[in-house]
């Protein structure tokens, strides 16, 4: 069962003002469905901030403005339950007393339960987690929360997901291995992202990149 987004992304004037002085202008961003954003950029720079504003999350110690466009759509007046965006971060919290299967059905909810079942057997199953479909998560790795955090992430195909450093959980052989996977199921299902790592070859596959500008002061 295909999951499928045809949603579109557009950024514009997008600004961080630290202070009065102070201030990072972001490029443009446009993205068509299906496409990821790599971005790169020193620890403290706003990544992270301006990524939990794309979400919806107040940032009281930066001024954020700008532009969100969804299929056409500007989305950032509303609420986050509104927006259609997904984010994962590097601590990503699964539900500690449902089950593996519990957390990723969650992601599931507008499927038949028939076709929930079959898109969780298979992205367990392309992910090596199979066995782990009725554990709960403090019986998981570290690794393996990791990888259950990103499949509950993409399962939900939101209009865009946010990839906060998702792999640095992972093994050197795992942290390919999902990633690979990650890179494919957006392509497949045509979910765009936005994907922040400092690590430059979790950014190989990514269709645009680019560097966290540095900020500049009001002259």
């Amino acid at each position: 069962m295909a999951l499928t987004t045809t949603a579109a992304v557009q950024l514009t004037s997008c600004r961080l003002t630290w202070t009065a002085q102070q201030y990072t202008d972001l490029p443009a961003v446009t993205l068509s469905a299906g496409e990821s954003l790599a971005v790169m950029g020193p620890s403290g720079c706003g990544k992270s901030t301006w990524l939990r504003w794309l979400l919806g999350v107040p940032q009281p110690h930066v001024e954020i403005s700008g532009t969100i466009r969804l299929s056409g759509q500007e989305v950032q007046q509303l609420p986050i339950e509104q927006r259609g965006i997904g984010l994962l971060m590097q601590d990503q919290a699964l539900f500690p007393h449902y089950s593996v299967a519990d957390n990723l059905a969650f992601a599931l909810r507008r499927h038949s339960a028939q076709q929930a079942c079959e898109v969780l057997e298979e992205a367990l199953t392309a992910v090596g987690l199979a066995h782990t479909k009725h554990k709960y998560p403090d019986q998981l790795s570290g690794g393996e929360r990791a990888r259950i955090g990103l499949l509950r992430a993409v399962l939900a195909a939101p209009k865009l997901i946010l990839l906060d450093e998702p792999f640095n959980a992972l093994d050197s052989e795992r942290r390919t291995q999902v990633r690979d996977w990650t890179f494919d199921f957006l392509a497949k299902h045509q979910i765009p992202a936005i994907i922040v790592s400092h690590y430059a070859a979790d950014l190989e596959r990514a269709h645009q990149h680019w560097d966290w500008p540095a900020m500049q002061k009001e002259t």
